[in-house]
């Protein structure tokens, strides 16, 4: 019998890439300041070794609060579909520290975040993906331009 101290571990389960509609909306200053967001999605697929399918198109969005301090609060949903038709539904919440120049890492001409992190979680109906819904998540995103999209890798704590 364990003491129920065991050691956790994160194993690469899949990827996605979100395209997003060059609409976005961002209101504001609220009262105590701060700012809303919301950023449709258009369409991203799946891939990985546990996962791969599409995204819906037009199935969702990023809701954003940006904080005074800049740190964004990220609350996105999205309708995926996996290659076997399955429907499952994923609620992103993290944080995005926006990035420094001369600090944070540039990749494809993009400034990338100082943090893009987030933990997911799914509604999955019973079947071959329900694990989705038995499982803790991390994941970690980055920015790309041309077109304008985010990869978000997600991690399954072991």
């Amino acid at each position: 019998m364990t003491n129920g101290n065991v050691p956790a571990h994160l194993e690469y389960v899949f990827e996605m890439k979100v395209f997003f509609r060059p609409e976005r909306c961002i209101f504001g200053p609220l009262p105590g300041g701060g700012h809303k967001g919301y950023t449709p999605c258009a369409s991203g697929e799946i891939y990985g070794p546990r996962l791969s399918g599409k995204i819906v198109p037009d199935s969702g969005a990023d809701f954003a609060d940006v904080r005074g301090d800049g740190t964004i609060v990220i609350k996105s949903h999205y309708m995926l579909e996996a290659d076997d038709g399955t429907k499952i539904y994923i609620n992103n919440n993290g944080y995005l520290v926006p990035g420094t120049e001369g600090v944070d890492e540039v990749i494809g001409g993009v400034l990338q975040p100082s943090y893009f992190k987030f933990a997911p979680t799914f509604i999955v109906p019973e079947g071959p993906h329900d694990w989705l819904g038995k499982t803790v998540f991390v994941g970690a995103g980055r920015r790309c331009a041309n077109p304008d999209h985010s990869i978000f890798t997600y991690y399954a704590v072991r």
